[in-house]
């Protein structure tokens, strides 16, 4: 605590430099596709000559614009900080889209370096039940997942379809990898032992995951989706969040992979 207080100290007027200054951050994110003169830029940002002149001369000042012939450009600080900007930008639209899975869940699963990326999901929304249609959710996914190739999961709760991903795996050349805790293990074991003990399969990898771990993390060829626990200890099954996004997918899969390292053979 007291190295990030001190770090604030150290850059607080950095911060304050862009966040009390539209003009400021405008004219950056403006800059970010290419240099422009003052009569494009005020057409951009909707902003007076004079305000804007006013910006550069700090902006400049801070080493962070530079004008050549006429244009204004960003030098290499300046395309830093705008990078840093979006991704600030990002990171609160973030977590006002994504609020209904954040707050009041357990977060705490998701390791931190991922939850400093949390911008990544920026592209991803909320599914959830509805009242004239509690299972619209649950549908919505397990058709997405039954229609893909290639299926990572982790789990700690059970969804029927667990099973029918597995059986479609052994029908096709598509890759499962699937971490369960041994609670969920058991209930698929019940429902589909003589077919699972005879797997011999390359494609099929059954891992077993701590059963406190608390967490459904779903990835298929082209889609994610992700639900968490209430803060109470309940699974929410009431939403999801999910997203086709690149960034997204990317980030579920760096999940995927910090869970994939602490995982054990399951033994059928």
């Amino acid at each position: 605590m007291e190295k990030a207080l001190g770090l604030y100290e150290d850059v607080k007027s950095d911060m304050k430099f862009f966040v009390s200054s539209e003009v400021r951050s405008k004219i950056l994110l403006s800059l970010m596709q290419k240099p422009k003169n003052l009569p494009i830029l005020r057409q951009e940002i909707d902003f007076s000559s004079s305000t804007i002149l006013h910006a550069m001369y700090q902006l400049e000042n801070k080493k962070f614009v530079f004008k050549k012939s006429g244009n204004y450009s960003l030098s290499q600080m300046g395309e830093l900080a705008a990078l840093k900007l979006v991704n600030l930008m990002k990171s609160f639209s973030s977590m006002n889209k994504l609020q209904n899975i954040l707050l009041n869940h357990e977060i705490e699963v998701i390791p931190h370096q991922l939850l400093q990326g949390i911008e990544c999901l920026e592209k991803g929304q909320i599914l959830e039940s509805k009242p004239n249609n509690l299972m619209h959710h649950y549908q919505t996914i397990s058709d997405k997942f039954l229609n893909s190739k290639n299926v990572k999961i982790i789990s700690s709760v059970f969804y029927p379809f667990f099973v029918d991903v597995l059986k479609n795996s052994c029908k096709n050349d598509g890759i499962l990898q699937m971490l369960m805790t041994q609670d969920v293990g058991n209930i698929i074991l019940s429902d589909f032992r003589a077919e699972i003990s005879s797997i011999n399969k390359p494609n099929i990898n059954l891992l077993k995951i701590d059963n406190e771990l608390k967490l459904c993390l779903l990835l298929a060829d082209d889609f994610m989706a992700m639900g968490l626990f209430l803060d109470n200890g309940v699974y929410d099954s009431n939403r999801f969040l999910i997203s086709n996004s690149e960034e997204s997918i990317s980030w579920a899969n760096e999940l995927f992979k910090y869970y994939l390292d602490k995982a054990i053979q399951f033994k059928l």
